[in-house]
This record gives structure tokens, C-alpha cells and sequence, in this order.
């Protein structure tokens, strides 16, 4: 309604007032009709007559962003109710002052004497709170101050109170409207549309993020041109910003204005929630870590960048958005911002910055800087933003296990910041390029830490591909990508590729820092570690393991995690040369240190932890090995989830002890299990489904011959 005031356009249809003096018997109404395709909201249908029902006396606000279908649902309860009702009225909220016009119209058509128009507003709340049997709906409310002893406290009426603020909770109930589910969304579309073709309806209800007046609008968009909804995601994905500003039937306003009023109320009130939404409209539809703001203040515009300087500031600017609708969630943990919102925010922004780059120069000679000297930011700018934020939010500890689901969290992120700089036609700078290469690295370190091997792999030798292109072979932040495919690719079983990956770092750090370097020292450690798993090469893994203790106890000492490390790839090195007594003595010592120095629940703990029992086992103590394995899975699967591979790997060992034990039904079951998971979490090439598989076929001729026993006998 206010940007057709703006733009001096009629309103929607309402009925022109009642001209004469009603009697008793006469109804009231000035309530327009829901739009014919207003979607059924079934459930939500049930819980505002649940709530108005119960003759509690309050207000039910329907909250929710813009577009998601408040006002329609509002209308429709309205249409429903309107035979049992004598009074029905629709009120323009969107501020105090047309709350009054509207109710001193209303006591026009009651007949109430009238001096000023807000007496008479007051005299109608006075006289509906003495009555029953009436409605008033008071819709695009902006705040609860505007409808301050505007709304008549009586148990005989109604009140739907519609708007994208919900912070109306000492006035009214709250029902917060969220937007379509995405099969419900696909429904929609095609039955809108007349279109079977299910797979075009699920990525267009994708695309839209399930809002309700972006369903309508293409499917009225279809409707009228004649075309399908495969054709429809066609002109989106070259003409989005296009479309989304073209109303639809009914003459309602666009999906682009909606939001656009919301935008500009932003802008005005809080000039850095505003610069927040602009970072956060160039990542992904997703969760985003509530914290990140305060990552790096540095890369944000200056009115941000001081309300991220501390916590307080950052929920003022988040509240200020919830107060607006711009964002659809925001926990302790994460905020969330709708598809739509951003993709509107994204075109906005370039279309300002192409208008700006031909007339900037001239703008700039004749009119003083904006207030806000964010709002001239190119989009490639905000998108570098969002880059730099991304990479301080990844900066914690990588054997962490917290950040492990931070990087997964945000991964999608990532990708989505990187194509809106790939896709730009501004070129990147070479530091930009580095900085995209170093946060897919450190993502893909994390990840496979966290056991998502496949895709760990995919962004680590991305992030080399990346960092290959810009970096010398000797730059430490190559191989630091370098080091990061390297494990992965030995995680994999792609023992080969993992020993050259090394032999590359090690030759470079041996050539410019010597034999003693902690890099050196550290790529020895991991090198050992790969050839220790190839049996003509443990002589030479016992060597270098044996080397990388003796320079980590004389440099840090016994009660340091990087020594514990080298101290447990000596011990597997000596287990499998079969010197059983000094693996048994390092192992026993490294878990001992690193219980105290981690918690018995660490991953890197259960680590150790599990190399203890193997040389129980290989020691031929099979009940030691069998209690320590059911310890190390029990802890894994609580820490690590049953699916991560180091889960899997610790359901094969205990397998193995339970086999030897005599128990092979037992470890059968297990191995079956073990299977069925490693298929499923690192596939079926992977060395630890070769061992469940192995496991089964063993168990099963153990089986097999014992069977053949009882039958001979």
C-alpha cells in the first residue's frame, strides 16, 4: 500500500464505504477477498481459530517476511468468518496515523459523533470492546507503540494483527508464518500452472526458497504467457531480477518491491544491520555462524565494524533485522537469510554499482558523500567481504572437532562466495585468489578430520589447483595446500600419491630450513606415516620415526601433543616390525601423557588408544585388546558419530579380537555392520571396506569348517 501511495497507484480492490446509517441487522464489511489462488494454510487456518477462539481477549499477530502470505491469510480467515460476524474492518497499520484514519472511518459508519479523528478512533475501541460479534484485521503493522489503546480488549471480538515485526508479544499472540515446504511449493506451481513436470517444480520451488508470493507470481507468469515451468526456470536463471519485478494477477505488488520496503526501512533505522544483510546476501541459503560478523571487523564497512566490536552490538543489529523479517532464523549458534532475499539484495547492489561506475564521476562534483559510504560498494567488494570473514571464521584449531562442524557449516558459504567472485567480470587480484585457495584448503583438512573423505578430497586438490596458479613451489602456503591433499590422499589408501605429495614438502623444507625445522620435522613425521604402511619400506619409516622423536622430546619435550604423535608412529612402526616390547612400551606412555594432556576423550586420544590395543593384541593379551577396542568404539562413536571412518575402523578391529577369541558370530555381525557402513561413508575401494569384507569371508569359512567338524564327528 505505501509504494502505491508512492507511485500514485490505486490500492487493491476494496468495497467503497457503506453510505448510509446501518441498523442493527446490517452488516459491516470493507474486508477484500483473499486472492482466488491463495493457498490452503491448513494448519495454520486451525491454530488462529484455536487461538481467537479460546476468548482470551488478545491480538493474534500473523508475522512473518514479506511475501510469505500474512495479509492473504488474514483475509481468507476473514472471508470464512464473515457469516458469523456484524462487523468486519480492514485497517491500514503501517503507521499510527492511518490506524486512526481508518477506525475514525469505521465510527463514521457506526454513526458515532465526530470532533477529531482520533476521538473518534477512541470512541469506536471504547464502544467494540462493550460488543460481540466483530473483526478487525490491522494489516502491515510496523510497530506495537503505533497501536498503543488502538485495539479493543473484549473477549466478544477478534483481532488479527498482520506484520513483519514480531515483536508485538505484550499486544498479541504471536504466529510466525514460514514459507512453504518444498514439495508443498512444487505442488503449488503445478497445479498453478497446469505442469506435470515434477523435476522443473522442485528446482523452481528451490529456487523461489518456498515463498508464497514468488509461487504466485510465476505461476500466474506461466499462466499468462503461455508456458511451462521448465521454460520459466529458462528466463529465470538469464532474467531473475526481471521477473522479480514484475507483479502478478490481482494487481499485487512484486516480490522485488516487497522486499525493497523492507530494505529501505532497514536502511534508514539501523545503517549497519543493513551492511550486515549485504555481506550476508552473498553466501549460500543456509546456516551461517552467528559469530562470524565478529571475526575480522577490519574487512567491513566502519558503522558495522564498530557494532561487531562486541557481542551486545552484534544482537542489537540481528534484532534489528528480525524486526524487519530479513532474516528467517537467528539462534545462539547461527543466523539464516532467504534465498530471495539475497538474490534481490545481490541485483540491487549491482545494479546501483553499473548505474554508479557511468555516473559516479559527475555524482561525485556536483552532490557530498552519502551518509552511508558503504552504499556506493561494488558487488565484487562485498562479495571479498564475505571471502575474508569466511576465512577468519575457519581459523580454529584444526584437530578440533568443533571445527569440524564449523567447516561444514561453512562450506556452502564458501562455494557460493567464490562464484559470485568467479563469475564477476572484475578480476580477481592474486592475494584474493590465495586467500579462495587457502579457505578450501583449511575447509578440506577439516572435513576429512571430521571423516567426509570424498568431499575433503574434492576441495583439497581444488584449493592446490587454486593456490598452483598464483604460487611459487617453494611458498609456504603451497605447501601448506600441499600437506593438506597429501593426508587426505594417505587417508584414501592412495599410498603412492600421498609418499610423492610429501617427498615434494620435505625436499623444499630440507633445502631452505635444514634437517632440524619444525616444518621439516613435522613433513618426516607425516612421510613415516605413509611408509610405515608399505612393507619394504618400515626399515626406513623406523629411521625417520625414530629421528622426528629424538629432535621432538629435545625440543618440546615429553608432554607436548606433536611428540606424542611421533612417539605413536614409532610405536606402529615397531609393532609391525614386530618389535613388540618397545611398541608396547611407547604406546602404553603416549596414552598415558595423552589422557592427562587432552581427556581420554579426544580424537587424537582414541587414536593412540587404539594403537595400545593392537600391540595387546599382536602381544597375543587378546582381553586386553578386546577392552580396550570396545573402549576405543564406544568413545568414538559418541565423539565422532558411528559413520566416520575411524568408527568403522575400530568396529573391524574389535571384529578381529572377537574372532581370535573364538566369538566368530559375534565378529561376523560386527563385519557385516562394518561393511554396510564403510559402503556407504568412504566406499567400496577404500582399505577399511577391504578389511570388513576380508573379515566376512573369514568368519564365514570359520563358520564353514566348524560346521564340517560337527558334521565328521
Amino acid at each position: 500500500m505505501e509504494l502505491r501511495t508512492r507511485h500514485g497507484t490505486s490500492t487493491e480492490h476494496v468495497p467503497a464505504p457503506v453510505t448510509f446509517v446501518p441498523n442493527a441487522d446490517a452488516q459491516i464489511w470493507n474486508i477484500p477477498a483473499p486472492v482466488k489462488e491463495f493457498s490452503n494454510r491448513r494448519a495454520e487456518f486451525r491454530r488462529i481459530g484455536t487461538i481467537l477462539m479460546r476468548g482470551s481477549g488478545r491480538a493474534l499477530l500473523l508475522s512473518g517476511m514479506g511475501g510469505v502470505g500474512k495479509t492473504q491469510l488474514a483475509l481468507a480467515y476473514a472471508h470464512r468468518r464473515r457469516s458469523s460476524v456484524t462487523l468486519g474492518w480492514r485497517i491500514s497499520a503501517g503507521s499510527r496515523t492511518s490506524v486512526i484514519s481508518s477506525l475514525a472511518e469505521l465510527g463514521g459508519q457506526l454513526n458515532l459523533p465526530s470532533t477529531t479523528a482520533e476521538s473518534t478512533a477512541k470512541k469506536v475501541v471504547e464502544l467494540l470492546s462493550e460488543r460481540e460479534g466483530w473483526l478487525l484485521i490491522f494489516d502491515d503493522a510496523k510497530t506495537g507503540e503505533d497501536l498503543l489503546d488502538l485495539i479493543p480488549v473484549t473477549s466478544g471480538g477478534q483481532v488479527l494483527i498482520t506484520s513483519r515485526n514480531p515483536q508485538f508479544d505484550r499486544r498479541a499472540e504471536t504466529l510466525l508464518l514460514q514459507t512453504f515446504p518444498q514439495e508443498e511449493a512444487a505442488r503449488f506451481l503445478r497445479n498453478r500452472v497446469g505442469d506435470t513436470d515434477q523435476g522443473s517444480s522442485a528446482e523452481l520451488a528451490t529456487r523461489l526458497g518456498g515463498l508464497p508470493l514468488a509461487l504466485e507470481q510465476a505461476g500466474a507468469y506461466c499462466r499468462d504467457s503461455g508456458i511451462g515451468l521448465r521454460d520459466y526456470l529458462q528466463r529465470y536463471d538469464s532474467s531473475r531480477a526481471r521477473l522479480l519485478r514484475q507483479g502478478s494477477v490481482h494487481n499485487r505488488v512484486s516480490v522485488e518491491a516487497t522486499l525493497e520496503l523492507s530494505f529501505d526501512w532497514i536502511g534508514r533505522r539501523d545503517p549497519a544491520a543493513m551492511q550486515l544483510l549485504r555481506v550476508l546476501a552473498f553466501m549460500a541459503p543456509a546456516e551461517i555462524p552467528r559469530d562470524l560478523p565478529t571475526m575480522n571487523p577490519s574487512v567491513l564497512p566502519r558503522a558495522l565494524a564498530h557494532a561487531c566490536a562486541d557481542v551486545v552490538g552484534l544482537d542489537e543489529i540481528i534484532a534489528a533485522l528480525l524486526q524487519a523479517s530479513l532474516l528467517t532464523s537467528a539462534t545462539a549458534e547461527h543466523i539464516r537469510v532467504h534465498q530471495l532475499i539475497s538474490d534481490v539484495l545481490r541485483d540491487r547492489i549491482t545494479a546501483d554499482g553499473d548505474r554508479r561506475f557511468r555516473w559516479s564521476r559527475t555524482l561525485r562534483t556536483v552532490f557530498p558523500p552519502r551518509r552511508d559510504p558503504s552504499s556506493s560498494w561494488s558487488a565484487s567488494r562485498w562479495a571479498k567481504a564475505a571471502l575474508a570473514l569466511l576465512w577468519a571464521g575457519v581459523q580454529v584449531n584444526e584437530r578440533d572437532p568443533d571445527g569440524w562442524s564449523r567447516a561444514a557449516t561453512l562450506l556452502p558459504h564458501a562455494d557460493k562466495v567464490w562464484t559470485h567472485l568467479a563469475n564477476e567480470e572484475v578480476a580477481l587480484l592474486k592475494e584474493e585468489r590465495i586467500l579462495a585457495a587457502q579457505l578450501f584448503g583449511e575447509l578440506g583438512i577439516r572435513l576429512f578430520r571430521g571423516g567426509d573423505y570424498a568431499v575433503a578430497e574434492e576441495l583439497c586438490r581444488r584449493a592446490r589447483r587454486l593456490g598452483q596458479e598464483v604460487l611459487s613451489d617453494t611458498d609456504p602456503r603451497l605447501l601448506r595446500l600441499t600437506s593438506c591433499l597429501a593426508q587426505v590422499t594417505n587417508g584414501l589408501g592412495n599410498l603412492s600419491e600421498a609418499k610423492d605429495l610429501y617427498e615434494q614438502i620435505l625436499s623444499v623444507h630440507r633445502r631452505n630450513h635444514g634437517e632440524d625445522h619444525p616444518d621439516t620435522i613435522q613433513t618426516m613425521n607425516d612421510l613415516g606415516g605413509v611408509l610405515m604402511e608399505q612393507d619394504e619400506c618400515l626399515p626406513h619409516a623406523r629411521h625417520m620415526c625414530e629421528q622426528v622423536v629424538s629432535t621432538r622430546l629435545r625440543t618440546l619435550g615429553e608432554h607436548n601433543v606433536h611428540t606424542l604423535m611421533a612417539m605413536n608412529n614409532l610405536g606402529k612402526v615397531c609393532r609391525r616390525l614386530h618389535d613388540l616390547s618397545t611398541a608396547h612400551t611407547l604406546a602404553t606412555e603416549v596414552v598415558r601423557v595423552g589422557s592427562e594432556l587432552l581427556g581420554e576423550e579426544h580424537p587424537d586420544n582414541l587414536v593412540w588408544m587404539n594403537n595400545l590395543a593392537e600391540v595387546s593384541r599382536a602381544r597375543g593379551d587378546l582381553e586386553e585388546a578386546h577392552a580396550l577396542h570396545q573402549k576405543v568404539l564406544a568413545l568414538r562413536r559418541k565423539v565422532l558419530g558411528e559413520t566416520h571412518p575411524a568408527s568403522i575402523v575400530s568396529m573391524n578391529n574389535l571384529a578381529r579380537v572377537m574372532r581370535l577369541l573364538g566369538d566368530t558370530n559375534s565378529a561376523l555381525q560386527l563385519y557385516e555392520e562394518s561393511l554396510r557402513l564403510a559402503r556407504q561413508a568412504i566406499g567400496e575401494d577404500h582399505p577399511t571396506f577391504t578389511a570388513a569384507e576380508n573379515g566376512v569371508r573369514e568368519c564365514l569359512a570359520d563358520r564353514h569348517r566348524l560346521d564340517d567338524g560337527n558334521g565328521s564327528s
